[in-house]
């Protein structure tokens, strides 16, 4: 019996290990034939970006609108705002500039393409000043990082935004942490004071958005190296039924607007300070 087992099993080994061999030569021949990084099932990429997004950008202005200018000549600027792709190359959204401690609203449209790859491509802003960023998608269209592709010196991220329409139900009763930085200008808002006009700061902390409208909170700042911690933040909110929305508050003494746009789960938050004469955004992360 036990021959006769041993012979049966010799007689088995062949064809499993030439099974095996065959179908390890079809897989390493099925990855070679999908390039590194690429999706293997790309039939319609700009159909990947067919959602609205949030997004948050971080700039240094070139207003001479030709690269290799001076440090000294950019203006710092920061961006929030949505972008809602069409799945089929154009987009439309508005965001809120904050340029050198100034406040410029936008409305946007433009088009975009994504590559075969459906991982890299273009946005393209053709309303007002224009602009043009490469991207990365990352995810299957989950998010979005991208680089700005003209004289201004700039990034940024865009994720998905929350479901339509919104309430304050999103944010009612959650609290969210911060840890940003920013800029406050030493001279009035339209004075365009660049770098060496600004006092840096950097803060974190938290704030509650409550069912009844008001926000609160405590911020650490550190203002041009002078530490003042537990800040009291207080103020009330309002959600839009497109999921922005804006913050009224008070933090040591100064009065502050953000105007927000809410990421998909409500976990995340992008901001944006309107106030004249501070240069300020950054990420609401859910405690």
């Amino acid at each position: 019996m036990k021959k006769f087992l041993g012979r049966r099993v010799k007689n088995l080994e062949a064809p499993m290990k030439n099974r095996a061999l065959k179908w390890l030569a079809g897989a390493v021949v099925l990855v070679l034939a999908i390039p590194f990084g690429a999706s293997a099932n790309c039939a319609d990429p700009n159909g990947i970006l067919n959602a609205t997004y949030g997004w948050q950008l971080e700039a240094l202005s070139n207003p001479q609108g030709s690269p290799g200018v001076n440090a000294q000549d950019y203006a710092p600027l920061l961006a929030v705002g949505y972008f809602t792709f069409d799945g089929n190359g154009s987009f439309t959204g508005a965001h809120d500039t904050n340029w050198a401690g100034r406040w410029i609203p936008h409305t946007d449209f433009g088009t975009y393409n994504v590559n075969s790859d459906c991982q890299t491509g273009t946005i393209s802003r053709t309303s007002g000043i224009g602009f043009t960023m490469n991207i990365v998608i990352l995810g299957g269209g989950k998010e979005i990082r991208f680089v700005g592709a003209d004289a201004n010196v700039a990034y940024g991220t865009a994720r998905l935004m929350a479901a339509t329409p919104c309430s304050t139900a999103p944010v009612a009763g959650q609290s969210y942490a911060f840890a940003t930085r920013g800029l406050i200008g030493s001279g009035a808002a339209d004075s365009f004071p660049r770098a060496s006009g600004f006092v840096p700061f950097a803060d974190a902390g938290y704030l509650s958005f409550h069912a009844d409208g008001t926000a609160s909170g405590i911020e650490d700042l550190n203002l041009g190296g002078m530490f003042l911690p537990g800040q009291p933040v207080n103020g009330t909110y309002t959600v839009n039924p497109d999921c922005t929305g804006t913050v009224n508050m008070t933090i040591h003494g100064a009065g502050h607007s953000w105007n927000f746009v809410i990421l998909q789960g409500a976990e995340h938050v992008f901001f944006i300070d309107t106030s004249s004469g501070s240069v300020w955004a950054g990420t609401l992360s859910a405690m």
